[in-house]
């Protein structure tokens, strides 16, 4: 799991969610209420929600627009797990908490690229509930087809 994880505050505007996972080189943000996870916010949430509904992204809040509740790994969890977890939850990214604390945050990418055996498990358990695309970027990263 990856420990820094970026965060928002669930107040702010999509814009300022834009402009730190821009600054930052990520899809994604945790998002929290009173310093406690609350929600996560994607690129994808960002596209559906609010650019292709026509939203102005200053006046939108990034808790208008967020995936809740928020689903979570906790700290001992085994990798292949984590990744079933995901897959049969059809998300990519999977915040692990501890007692309502936000420890870190693990990816499908991540995953398949540090145990390049998950991405045999993702292909055989997402049937059809993750994306082609997504798959076939694993397929042909790790396996080289």
């Amino acid at each position: 799991m990856n420990r820094n994880v970026v965060s928002i505050d669930s107040e702010a505007s999509v814009k300022e969610a834009a402009s730190k996972m821009a600054q930052n080189e990520i899809g994604s943000l945790v998002v929290v209420e009173q310093n406690k996870p609350a929600g996560i916010v994607t690129e994808r949430d960002l596209l559906s929600r609010v650019v292709a509904l026509g939203r102005n992204a200053e006046a939108t809040k990034v808790k208008m627009v967020m995936s809740k509740p928020l689903i979570c790994a906790w700290p001992d969890m085994d990798a292949s797990d984590a990744a079933r977890f995901m897959v049969s939850r059809n998300i990519k990214k999977l915040p692990v908490t501890q007692d309502g604390r936000l420890l870190g945050i693990m990816t499908l990418t991540d995953l398949c690229a540090v145990q390049p055996d998950i991405a045999k498990i993702v292909e055989e358990e997402a049937k059809g509930k993750l994306p082609k695309r997504f798959l076939k970027r694993i397929a042909k990263k790790y396996y080289g087809t």
